[in-house]
């Protein structure tokens, strides 16, 4: 089972059990004493047996949201002014795995710090047994009310999406002829069809049947355009939470989520009357392609740990009007707290609108930039080879740049050149290495030199 700030994940009934889900929601309510949480899930088929679980281990009022995007739920913690909340997901793990997101009262997942505190003390209650946590739970105060409000918070969400788009945006939105496919893959981006159709907005949809996953859960290459005398322009992908957005061109190939972050950073800052007072959030595993655009503008670029908090409250601390982890599609824009996918695609399909443009001509606007990643298998945690590696580039003449404690990224720096490794926090044993260059050549070669060091 995989336990981090980002959440836990494991395969469901091996490593991830019902119990596990009680304690883990004891733990919650100890330590964060909800009077009242959002509880809402992505489409996997055990979601319902962790529900349960969870509610039951809550012990408090419960606003159940049912099956919707995480940032729908998200969105639901601040609407019904709860105190917290999860989301039950293991995002883009495959279909075997489940997991939870756990929520602070301004619906973005727990910072850090708690969600540290809370892993220590679910661990520490881990000795009980299931009569004696359940003897417990009857010492505490009793559930007092569950109120199904899917309908209402897809409503709400819906609302907070359209808050985003002046008058003028809604109009161009509507009369976009973009041909493209929305595939959410049987996951929570289901709802994108009915807040795309509430905008006027016309796609075509596969893969929409709930629970029915018939690509893998994180899109990337496994996207595919249906049999169509004519091709779309694209397909849209989702994972399963609806948290990510991926995308492919009718070429075949994909969108990365760098030329999306700086597509929406350019039309952001483009709208902002004093950009140059603006700062761009994002992880440090972001392509320079965002940089040099956000530089367009003279606005401020400050990097962080990967980790969607990590982004938000970076973006808190330095009010920010946009930012996000183009490793992964995700764009953040206040006052939303996490990334959204449904959010991000709208954004883009205003941008094609206003300038006429399809995908396919803005993501060639860009300044030009090779940005590969790679996962590999570890045999050890790289926690162990660490300083090797950055000794290594050290003495090659590298910068070295680290984020977070001896588990964040480490990247090498030279001539606008970059490679980056991070040990999976939602993976076991996987390492990602990414590399970024304006040469092509220099991006391959620093990828296969970074794998040699680490194998």
């Amino acid at each position: 089972m995989i336990e981090s700030f980002s959440g836990i994940r494991g395969i469901y009934g091996k490593e991830l059990t019902n119990d596990i889900a009680l304690r883990y929601a004891y733990a919650f309510r100890k330590l964060c004493r909800p009077a009242k949480a959002v509880i809402g899930s992505d489409t996997r088929a055990s979601g319902e047996k962790l529900r349960t679980a969870l509610i039951d281990g809550l012990g408090c009022d419960i606003i159940d949201t049912g099956v919707l995007p995480a940032a729908a739920v998200q969105n639901a913690v601040r609407e019904y002014k709860a105190d917290g909340g999860i989301i039950i997901t293991a995002s883009h793990n495959e279909p075997e795995y489940n997991g939870f997101k756990f929520l602070d009262k301004d619906g973005a997942v727990l910072r850090p710090k708690d969600m540290e505190n809370l892993i220590n003390f679910s661990r520490k209650i881990g000795a009980l047994s299931s009569e004696e946590l359940l003897s417990q739970l009857g010492e505490s105060k009793p559930v007092k009310r569950i109120e199904k409000k899917g309908k209402d918070a897809l409503k709400r969400y819906r609302k907070f999406i359209e808050s985003f788009f002046s008058r003028k945006e809604k109009s161009l939105l509507k009369s976009l002829k973009a041909d493209f496919i929305v595939d959410p893959n049987g996951g929570a981006g289901i709802t994108a069809k009915d807040i795309l159709e509430g905008l006027g907005i016309k796609a075509r949809y596969i893969n929409m049947k709930k629970g029915e996953f018939r690509r893998e859960i994180e899109p990337g290459k496994s996207l595919k355009f249906p049999a169509a005398k004519k091709k779309a322009q694209f397909v849209a992908g989702f994972d399963c939470d609806a948290d990510r957005l991926e995308i492919m061109l009718n070429d075949s190939k994909l969108a990365s989520g760098n030329h999306i972050l700086a597509l929406i950073t350019e039309d952001v800052l483009a709208g902002i009357k004093n950009p140059e007072k603006e700062t761009v959030i994002v992880n440090d595993a972001t392509s320079y392609v965002v940089r040099e655009t956000a530089g367009k503008y003279s606005a401020g670029w400050k990097e962080v740990e990967v980790g969607e908090i990590n982004v938000v409250d970076a973006m808190m601390d330095f009010n920010s009007p946009v930012g996000g982890e183009g490793s992964n599609g995700g764009v953040i824009l206040p006052p939303s707290r996490c990334r959204d996918g449904i959010l991000t695609l709208i954004c883009l399909l205003k941008i094609m609108a206003k300038k006429q443009q399809s995908l396919k001509e803005l993501i060639n606007s860009l300044p030009k930039y090779h940005y590969i990643k790679e996962k590999t298998a570890l045999k050890k945690d790289f926690a162990e080879i660490r300083e090797k590696v950055k000794q290594y580039y050290l003495d090659s003449g590298f910068l070295i740049e680290e984020t977070g404690d001896e588990t964040g990224g480490l990247k090498a720096i030279k001539d606008n050149s970059w490679v980056w490794f991070r040990q999976s926090k939602t993976e076991k044993n996987v390492l990602r290495i990414i590399a970024d260059s304006k040469k092509e050549k220099t991006a391959a070669s620093l990828l296969s030199q970074g794998k040699k060091l680490v194998s």
